[in-house]
């Protein structure tokens, strides 16, 4: 339904031209003319342009690379209309000025819940998951279409809290950390395996639950061998983990985790790595490797094992259908809802949906890069982040919603959402996207992050920190200061633009909360200087 509004219709390869690969010709200024963000009456949609004229009750936008677009006026939000109605009656007194602050986008209703067919016999403990057989073709170079947003149906939000983990090694591996609401509860769990240079014993590997309303820190699981926290459903209760693996993550058995709430879980159901078709004497030797995993619906999962994307039913064992090939340093991302998946590549995304396996499309991005994704709490926009920039592509109208160039290194894990306007890289730069730079920076070196904000966005992010003083928590991001300096950031925008652009401060970690360091803003009433 979204393909067809004159609010977005644009050539393919324009498309393809203007938001996802870097050009070496120059771009056309419209330095009289100041990019704003422009919305549709439904909310849904948005595009950065400049006003040019009026013609025929249309207003006629200019695209940052001098592409057109007219829009019927009686279509834009009631802001954008005043704004045209304003600019009709004296075009030369009305700035082309930015919004005061980004657009507010309407709730999302969740759609059905993905189920696939049900399971009718249970694999025997121990034995593997069936193999992929054939070669996998690669994906299509075209983009994607519209599609629907896929929000979660589960709404979860957990509070602010802090607890000592005792001495983590900058070896050990530290799952990202998960939200999990289970009888009232509503705590962030993870598992931390002990790494090369660390002590083994039963209590090196562990699974653990921290509930911040009660500052209470639990050890539910304990093992010789490592485990590795994958995902959780949350109507079934079940977790998914990797049992028994090597230190290095080779080998191990995917199982099924549940009791969160017991003195300790229970796993169970434990399935061997299917020996795929393509699998040499190497992988017999090290048992295969799990990249990555996670549910689809509470018996399906979709992994990418040995390089193969799959979904199987873990409790028969069965391969319901295969996906596509995986680059072994990428790692994939499941939308909210469950419906689709983005496998990253060296030079772009593609985007398949988890029920069938189908190829919906594949953005490209710089050559000879595997950028990072992840899809918005809203499952309306996927992030895309390769080493410098971050791109965000907008489902519904399948668009370039937004772009953000750092100076400073994105880092290579998966970015964190916020909101609908700010994400979070994994090494801690904070960028707008409204505003097209990055805002904050919060020092985040040897930790894993993830949000505790299920379905409906929020700035609270868990966060596992490693060193002889480990801890995990549930940190406020952006914290006060930064939210302080977005004023002093807009008008610092307003004046001299985005060229050579250095974030308004930064942030470290320490028993207290954020300690502040280097703040550009504070005391500064002309942001020029």
């Amino acid at each position: 339904m979204y393909s067809d509004n004159p609010f977005f219709h644009s050539h393919h390869r324009q498309m393809m031209l203007l938001l996802f690969v870097s050009l070496t010709i120059s771009i056309p200024c419209f330095a009289d003319d100041p990019m704003r963000i422009w919305v549709d009456d439904s909310g849904l949609h948005s595009i950065k342009a400049s006003l040019e004229t009026i013609e025929n009750e249309e207003a006629v936008l200019v695209r940052p690379d001098g592409t057109r677009a007219r829009i019927p006026i009686a279509k834009l939000s009631v802001k954008d209309s005043e704004y045209v109605e304003a600019w009709r009656i004296n075009p030369r007194d009305n700035t082309n000025f930015l919004r005061s602050s980004p657009p507010v986008f309407p709730e999302l209703k969740p759609g059905p819940i993905v189920e696939l067919p049900r399971a009718t016999q249970l694999l025997t403990d121990g034995e593997p998951l069936s193999p992929i057989i054939g070669l996998l073709e690669p994906a299509e170079a075209t983009l994607p279409e519209s599609m629907p947003p896929d929000p979660t149906p589960n709404r979860v939000n957990i509070g602010l809290g802090a607890k000592s983990l005792g001495r983590i090694h900058a070896y050990d591996r530290c799952s990202d950390p998960i939200v999990i609401d289970s009888e009232g509860h509503q705590f962030m769990a993870a598992s931390i395996s002990a790494g090369l240079s660390s002590s083994l014993g039963t209590k090196a590997n562990r699974l653990i639950r921290f509930e911040p309303k009660t500052n209470q820190l639990a050890t539910v699981w304990t093992s010789d061998a490592p485990v590795s926290l994958l995902d959780h459903h949350g109507p079934s209760g079940r977790s998914l983990v990797l049992d028994g693996h090597q230190v290095q993550g080779s080998g191990g058995q995917l199982a099924v985790a549940t009791g969160w709430n017991d003195v300790s879980l229970s796993i169970r159901f434990h399935r061997a790595l299917p020996m795929n078709e393509s699998n040499d004497q190497s992988r017999v030797l090290s048992g295969g490797h799990v990249q990555w995993a996670r549910w689809v619906d509470d018996e399906h999962i979709v992994a990418a094992i040995d390089s193969q994307i799959g979904v199987w039913n873990l409790f028969s064992g069965e391969l319901k259908h295969s996906i596509c090939r995986c680059a072994s340093k990428a790692t994939p991302a499941i939308s909210p809802g469950r419906r689709y998946i983005a496998v990253p590549d060296t030079g772009g995304v593609s985007i398949y949906r988890t029920t069938d396996g189908e190829n919906l499309g594949r953005l490209p991005i710089e050559p000879g890069r595997i950028p990072s994704v992840s899809y918005s709490p809203r499952g309306d926009s996927l992030a895309i982040v390769s080493p410098n920039r971050l791109r965000v592509w907008e489902l519904s109208t399948a668009t370039l919603r937004g772009e953000v160039k750092s100076r400073r290194s994105l880092g290579k894990g998966s970015p964190v959402w916020i909101d609908t306007d700010l994400v979070l890289s994994s090494n801690g730069v904070l960028m707008s996207l409204f505003r097209g730079v990055p805002i904050w920076r919060y020092e985040l070196a040897g930790a894993t992050i993830a949000s505790v904000a299920l379905g409906v966005g929020g700035s609270n992010v868990g966060i596992i920190r490693r060193g002889d003083e480990a801890e995990i928590a549930i940190a406020k991001i952006p914290h006060q200061t930064a939210s302080d300096a977005m004023p002093w950031v807009d008008r610092k925008l307003s004046i001299q633009g985005s060229d050579n652009w250095s974030v308004a401060g930064r942030s470290v970690w320490n028993k207290t909360g954020w300690s502040d360091r280097d703040i550009r803003y504070a005391g500064l009433e002309n942001p020029s200087h």
